[in-house]
């Protein structure tokens, strides 16, 4: 062999310099709320039912984003768009391995843009979820969980995940 061979440690520790999630804001009455979807099978029309939900709080819908790949994170510009429209943000549904890594990773980035963000994720990742927060320096990032699965639900089971998502986000709101 002639190629040098890389070995990547997975094990390998958290950065040294971690940081906190940003504050929540008090109510997201008035506020204007992104969201940022992955692109998963349901994510889109569990997002809208969601946002119909922090509509009925007072929320102002603000901006919509679609990732073209669910295994890839936002671009810088999708990104930057968000974080300039919006007060606070819904990423999500982080429901596969690889995509809910990839929306925390994306909350995280308009977190570090000033905009707190709220992650979707299903009860199946909520460890990759916590992992992915953890390397990426912002251990204590709040996950908003929902039941799993969500691509192969009914409408009246994608509007009761949505209704406990906005439950624990608005209990969240006010901490």
């Amino acid at each position: 062999m002639t190629g040098r061979l890389v070995v990547l440690d997975p094990t390998a520790e958290a950065p040294r310099e971690t940081s906190g999630s940003l504050p929540r804001p008090v109510s997201l009455s008035g506020l204007a709320v992104g969201y940022l979807d992955n692109g998963k099978p349901n994510s889109d029309r569990f997002l809208r039912l969601l946002a119909a939900r922090l509509r009925e709080d007072g929320a102002q819908e603000a901006a919509w984003a679609r990732k073209p790949s669910i295994g890839r994170v936002a671009t810088d510009e999708m990104l930057d768009d968000l974080a300039a429209e919006c007060d606070v943000v819904v990423t999500g549904v982080g429901d596969c391995a690889g995509c809910c890594s990839c929306t925390v990773r994306d909350a995280i980035a308009l977190e570090r843009r000033g905009v707190p963000a709220y992650v979707v994720c299903t009860s199946e990742l909520v460890t990759t979820a916590r992992i992915a927060a953890r390397a990426a320096g912002v251990p204590d990032l709040p996950l908003t969980v929902i039941d799993h699965p969500l691509g192969s639900l009914t409408d009246d089971l994608l509007a009761a995940r949505a209704e406990d998502a906005s439950g624990q986000i608005r209990g969240r709101a006010d901490r």
